[in-house]
C-alpha cells in the first residue's frame, strides 16, 4: 500500500459507529424539539422508560468520543501530507462554529456549537504521550459525569484522541482482548449504573448528572460490542446502510433537524403528539436517511455538508463525484 493510499483510506468502523450514534441521537433530539402531550398512554410510558434506560445520554457520548478520534486522524494525515495541520484544523473548527451557531438557532440542544469551542482544547494534547492523554481524559470524563457535561465532553474528546494515538480502530485485531475486557466489564456495570442513575435522580433531581453517571457504561458497551461485531463480514454487510448514514453524519444530523421542524410545523405537533408517535417518526426519518445515503454514495464520494466543510477547510475544490479522479492518489 502506498503512502498516499494509506493516508486517504477510510476507517469504516468509525463510519458504522457514527451511523449508530445518529440512530440514538435523533430519538433524544426529537423529544427536545417537539414537546409531547402530558397525557400518556401505556405505550408512551414504555417508550419513555426505554429511552431513560438505553438511549438518553448514551449516544452523544459516542459522538464526543468519535470527535476526538477524528481530530487525531485529521491532524496526523494532514501532517503526513506536509500540510499545516493545526491551521487547517483551526479553520475546520471555525467553520463548524459557524454551522453550529446557525443550527443552534433552530435546535438549542444541538452539539456542534459546543464541539467547535471545546475542540480548541484538543490542540495542545496532540503531541502529549498517549498514557497522559488517557489518564487526563479518564479523570475529566468521570468528573464530568458528576458535575457538568462540558467537562465530560472534554474528557471524551481526549479519550478519543488517545484511541487515535494507539490505533484502536486502525488495528482493532491487536486490541481485541482489551475490547473484550472493556465490553465484559461495561456489561456487568449496566444494571448497577442504572440504579445509580435512578438514585441520583430521586435524591437530587439533577437529571443531567443522573443520566451522565448512569449512561457511561452503556456507551462503552455499545462501542466495544459493535466494534467487535464488525469483525464479521456478514455483520458489516447487514449494517451497511448504517455505515452510509455515518459517512455523511453532518449532513444527516442537520437534515434531521430540518425534517423534524418541518413535520412539526405542518402537523401542529407541539403538546399534542404522543411519545410513541415521536419515536415512530424518528425511526421513519432514519429509514429514509439510510436509503438516501446509500443512494447518494452510488454517485458521490461525500455528503453535501461534508463537501462544503472540506471546501471551506482547504480553500479549494475537491472531487465529489464517485467516478471522478482522486486528487491525492491520482486514481479513480
Amino acid at each position: 500500500m502506498t503512502t498516499d493510499t494509506r493516508i486517504n483510506k477510510r476507517i469504516e468502523t468509525l463510519d458504522y459507529l457514527r451511523g449508530f450514534a445518529l440512530l440514538g441521537i435523533i430519538f433524544i433530539n426529537i423529544r427536545q424539539m417537539v414537546f409531547a402531550t402530558m397525557v400518556q398512554t401505556a405505550g408512551d410510558i414504555a417508550v419513555n422508560t426505554f429511552m431513560d434506560i438505553a438511549v438518553s445520554h448514551r449516544f452523544y457520548v459516542i459522538f464526543s468520543f468519535l470527535f476526538g478520534v477524528g481530530f487525531y486522524l485529521f491532524v496526523s494525515r494532514a501532517k503526513e501530507r506536509g500540510d499545516r495541520a493545526m491551521l487547517l484544523f483551526t479553520r475546520r473548527l471555525l467553520l463548524l462554529l459557524a454551522i453550529g451557531l446557525v443550527h443552534h438557532f433552530f435546535q438549542p440542544g444541538e452539539a456542534l456549537l459546543i464541539y467547535s469551542i471545546l475542540g480548541f482544547l484538543l490542540l495542545p494534547f496532540f503531541r502529549i504521550k498517549p498514557a497522559v492523554v488517557f489518564l487526563t481524559g479518564f479523570v475529566l470524563t468521570i468528573a464530568g459525569c458528576f458535575t457538568i457535561f462540558i467537562v465530560e465532553i472534554w474528557g471524551l474528546f481526549l479519550l478519543g484522541l488517545w484511541a487515535g494515538q494507539i490505533g484502536l480502530f486502525q488495528q482493532s485485531d491487536r486490541y481485541r482482548r482489551g475490547l473484550l475486557i472493556a465490553m465484559a466489564v461495561s456489561l456487568l456495570l449496566l444494571v448497577p449504573s442504572y440504579y445509580v442513575q435512578e438514585a441520583i435522580m430521586d435524591r437530587t433531581g439533577m437529571v443531567d448528572v443522573a443520566l451522565a453517571a448512569g449512561g457511561l457504561a452503556f456507551s462503552v458497551f455499545y462501542v466495544t460490542a459493535l466494534t467487535l461485531l464488525l469483525r464479521s463480514a456478514a455483520v458489516r454487510r447487514l449494517l451497511a446502510p448504517m455505515k452510509d448514514l455515518g459517512r455523511m453524519a453532518l449532513t444527516n444530523y442537520l437534515m434531521q433537524t430540518f425534517l423534524i421542524l418541518l413535520l412539526s410545523a405542518l402537523f401542529s405537533w407541539p403538546n399534542r403528539i404522543h411519545a410513541t408517535e415521536l419515536a415512530w417518526t424518528a425511526a421513519g426519518i432514519l429509514l429514509i436517511q439510510m436509503a438516501a445515503s446509500t443512494w447518494w454514495f452510488r454517485y458521490f464520494r461525500m455528503g453535501p455538508a461534508e463537501y462544503l466543510w472540506r471546501l471551506g477547510t482547504y480553500g479549494k475544490k475537491s472531487v465529489m463525484h464517485s467516478s471522478g479522479i482522486n486528487k491525492t492518489t491520482g486514481k479513480g
